[in-house]
């Protein structure tokens, strides 16, 4: 993999200019856990403790390419509404342009409600979908304002993505509409369906999953072969198709011939909407001047960073940048300097970043298990280490057994762990305060009142969260190395 070349593109899609268009969901998370049965009923009762709120379909797709550098707007319908106003306040707080969103009292806003129970030792499941009726067509007046959103902004951008979910947005109008802006304008257009792809005649790509291919093109997509038929029907009327094959990866299909791309990523955690970020790499890579070639490796590696993160997400240009550069254990270790402005990044994109931190001499089961606790209370877990001088201090003369850059690897290399860092103090309030993660966790035998109250009153202060994880009786890293002594005595 030619990954300077690669790095060159991604280091041009500051420079692109994005206009999304299609429907716009709110995906709703809650967490909790159950509790009891109610007194009024023989039913659990679920006690809500975070809520989180993501833009879904066109808007996950506007939140990515605003996380990866472009400069995004997008042109949608919501409903005048509660949940209306959360996805446009989330698309906003992502850096996305909602001018063009045209909110409707008679109309509901899509939403999609995961309820997930767990937390402590047990990991946090499904067990409910709430979900709102499926939307209606939109009237020949919202449908005109729609397409004035698209055309009076046509001439500002470098490509025009549409999402097409719910058949509400998009109309055969809003379309043609669409294809007359990308031939006045010479732009990009790229477009996404999950059931009508085969009215997006006149786009230059389309990016469908196997079964949308197939439905598009009437063909029963089972092995290699029919999927080449399926994306060649399709060529017929677009000119480029890429299709996204779950965990077979990605194949491009294009005049010059076909390219296959293997699935990357060394870890499952959830596929929801890994296509929408694909969608958006593959764009950004097409306006820097990547070939489709180019644009199934980009947005396959940026797909893969997807996957390893819980639901709907947006994925930065620094994350596809280590994804391509295999950067996964060692790529993981940053300055606390250079982690500021990663962190930045990620919370601008609506992720909740989580910090732990500890000596981590002897790595055992208790402290792996625990850092996949901490893990589970955000979405990207930040580890701070104490270096070499820092561990003496705590822990006495004779610590670390193992240096700093070899614990920082071990680290590294878990899955649970995003990023490692060392600091010197003895404490980490300076950096905490530095960073401000948005959760907190402590291991061990904690209770809110026997925590450092200078980093309880920090973290409160600045309105994050506390997490009190409990640790394993008898595993620790003294206790090891007691043992180990004992049994060479």
């Amino acid at each position: 993999m030619d990954s300077a070349h690669y790095i060159d593109l991604l280091s041009r899609f500051d420079e692109a200019r994005v206009l999304v268009v299609g429907d716009i969901f709110l995906d709703e998370t809650m967490y909790g856990a159950l509790t009891g049965v109610s007194l009024e009923a023989p039913v659990p009762v679920y006690e809500v403790r975070d809520r989180r709120y993501n833009p879904g379909a066109a808007g996950n797709v506007a939140c990515n390419l605003a996380a990866m550098g472009a400069r995004t707007a997008i042109v949608g319908l919501v409903g005048d509404d509660t949940n209306g106003r959360i996805v446009r306040d989330a698309l906003a707080a992502r850096g996305v342009d909602i001018a063009g969103v045209v909110a409707e009292s008679d109309y509901t806003t899509n939403t999609y409600g995961k309820v997930k129970a767990g937390g402590g030792t047990i990991m946090a499941q499904e067990i409910l979908r709430v979900d709102t009726p499926a939307p209606k067509s939109i009237s020949t007046e919202v449908e005109g304002r729609i397409i004035a959103n698209v055309v009076t902004r046509a001439n500002e951008v470098d490509a025009i993505v549409v999402i097409d979910q719910a058949e509400s947005a998009i109309t055969e109008n809003v379309l043609k509409a669409i294809v007359g802006c990308g031939t006045k304008h010479h732009l990009l257009t790229v477009g996404d369906s999950r059931n009508r792809l085969g009215l997006f005649a006149g786009f230059n790509l389309v990016v469908p999953n196997e079964s949308e291919a197939g439905r598009a093109a009437d063909v029963d997509v089972a092995d290699e072969a029919s999927l080449r038929e399926a994306a060649n029907r399709l060529r017929a009327t677009c000119k480029n198709v890429l299709v996204t094959r779950g965990p077979n990866g990605v194949s491009a299909f294009a005049e010059i011939g076909e390219v296959h791309q293997p699935a990357t990523g060394s870890k499952v955690v959830d596929v929801t909407a890994a296509g929408d970020t694909l969608t958006a790499a593959a764009t950004l890579t097409m306006i820097a001047g990547g070939s489709l070639n180019d644009a199934a490796v980009i947005g396959n590696a940026a797909a893969g960073v997807a996957v390893g993160q819980e639901g709907a997400v947006a994925v930065s240009k620094n994350e596809i940048e280590q994804s391509l550069s295999g950067a996964g254990g060692p790529g993981k270790i940053v300055t606390p300097d250079d982690l500021k402005a990663i962190m930045e990044g990620h919370q601008d994109v609506g992720k909740k970043v989580v910090w732990t931190n500890g000596c981590f001499d002897i790595l055992h089961a208790g402290h792996v298990l625990y850092l996949a606790e901490a893990a589970r209370q955000g979405d990207v877990l930040v580890v701070g280490l104490n270096s070499d001088a820092s561990l003496r201090a705590v822990k006495g003369p004779d610590r670390p057994y193992m240096p700093e850059n070899e614990r920082a690897i071990i680290l590294a290399g878990l899955e649970a762990v995003d990023y490692v860092t060392i600091f010197d103090a003895d404490s980490p309030l300076a950096i905490i305060d530095d960073l401000r993660p948005d959760v907190y966790a402590k291991g061990g035998d904690y209770a809110i009142d026997t925590i450092d109250q200078d980093e309880r009153k920090l973290v409160e202060g600045y309105g994050g969260a506390i997490a009190l994880l409990p640790g394993i009786e008898g595993q620790s890293s003294s206790s090891i190395i007691k043992r180990a002594r004992e049994t060479s005595g």
